[in-house]
């Protein structure tokens, strides 16, 4: 009888530990591989089907619409409340797509710190 409590007990330690493994992955975007699949000359229709919809737009001053993709990459421990100014930068990657009479004219991928 005690045999089989370690056992199951063991058991279930494991699958604790697995279900916990599986919370920690994340899908996180990685935007810089969605500013890698995009080209010039494509259209929106094409970047929406590829990276989806952006999250902010505008036009520049040149006439030209700008789509911006955004992904907060900061590492976790910068977020813990209090103590976490101290572990660093906020990070924020972004995409900058611009089109002129709509297709790509230019990508842009860049981090920023905050």
């Amino acid at each position: 009888m005690k045999h089989a409590l370690k056992t199951n007990l063991l058991l279930f330690l494991i699958g604790l530990f697995a279900l916990n493994l599986c919370s920690c992955a994340s899908k996180e975007p990685h935007l810089a591989i969605d500013a890698s699949v995009i080209s010039k000359g494509q259209t929106k229709l094409e970047v929406k089907n590829l990276v989806g919809e952006p999250d902010y737009i505008t036009n520049n001053k040149q006439g030209e619409e700008e789509w911006y993709y955004y992904n907060d990459i900061t590492p976790f421990w910068r977020k813990i409340w209090i103590i976490g100014r101290f572990f660093g930068p906020k990070k924020v990657e972004s995409i900058q797509v611009t089109f002129y009479h709509d297709h790509v004219s230019k990508v842009i991928y860049y981090v920023t710190e905050k």
